[in-house]
């Protein structure tokens, strides 16, 4: 529901700058100079009104320029130029809210968390191509990222990074984590209950938490006491530019132990902030989460 919001916003949002702009230039080429004519033959009026009487007249000198449905439609879109100009710079190069899907990244990030991406301290990309345009901060062990899905571009997926470019990483489910031959500690903290989705939809189930301390980052993570993901001990060579990612929900989450790894150029941002709740706009609790800090 969220992704496609998310696509239908960018379709209207680019259609919307397109026009705004095309618009902004028929108006600037040909509107602009006869509003100036209009106005400089009205000088002496204006100098001599008050202030609210020149707003008034100023505005009835634009509408005789402004005065048919076309010229009323380009005036209406030009208008919109730097507005929509601001959405596009601030949204493509700096700060995007991204709206959690799924269970994935519990108990750190719940169901319909509204979170807000930053998309430069790790390096400036090009809109469309992500291609970097500065080098940022480096990516680190622990980063909650949101990154474009391998297997299909177009739906952002949100993980956290595990493995970087040149680790050896060994994962045995449950049971050990080394980087590099370095443990990766697991701390049980407590037991919870939430739901699990599976093959028969989404079933109630109880949960251990761990703290897991990722050399001095730390975060916690939870595992299902009664599902537990079927997946074979394995040992990830972490190839040049391509990191290891993984859910905190680590037996309701497809991530890189499924599809792989991620490459550079694929990664839209870090997850730094929950901004709030989707259900606490709707009504239905979860007010607690107001700008959070993502650990």
């Amino acid at each position: 529901m969220f992704e496609n919001l998310r696509t239908i916003f960018e379709i209207v949002l680019t259609v919307a700058f397109v026009i705004s702009v095309v618009t902004y230039i028929i108006y600037r080429l040909t509107f602009v100079r006869e509003i100036k004519a209009n106005i400089a033959a009205n000088r002496d009026n204006l100098a001599n009104l008050p202030k609210k009487e020149r707003k008034s007249l100023r505005h009835h000198l634009l509408a005789q320029v402004i005065n048919t449905p076309y010229r009323k439609t380009v005036y209406f879109f030009a208008d919109l130029f730097w507005v929509l100009l601001l959405v596009v710079v601030v949204r493509g190069f700096f700060f995007e809210p991204f709206v959690i899907p799924s269970g994935s990244m519990k108990p750190e990030l719940q169901i319909r968390d509204i979170i807000l991406v930053n998309k430069y301290s790790k390096g400036l990309r090009l809109p469309i191509s992500n291609a970097r345009l500065t080098q940022g901060d480096a990516i680190k062990r622990g980063d909650v990222i949101v990154f474009k899905y391998p297997e299909n571009p177009k739906i952002a997926y949100i993980k956290r990074v595990i493995g970087l470019p040149g680790d050896k990483v060994y994962y045995d489910n449950r049971k050990k984590m080394t980087i590099n031959g370095k443990p990766v500690t697991q701390t049980f903290t407590g037991k919870s209950e939430d739901t699990l989705t599976g093959n028969q939809g989404e079933i109630t189930t109880k949960f251990s938490v761990y703290q897991a301390d990722l050399f001095g980052k730390k975060f916690n993570i939870q595992y299902a006491d009664h599902y537990p993901t079927q997946l074979l001990p394995r040992e990830y060579i972490i190839p040049k530019h391509q990191y290891l990612v993984m859910g905190d929900n680590r037996d309701s989450s497809k991530d890189g132990r499924f599809f792989g790894y991620v490459d550079d150029a694929l990664i839209i941002g870090q997850a730094k902030r929950i901004l709030l709740n989707w259900g606490c706009l709707a009504g239905d609790g979860k007010c607690d989460r107001f700008f959070k800090k993502i650990q």
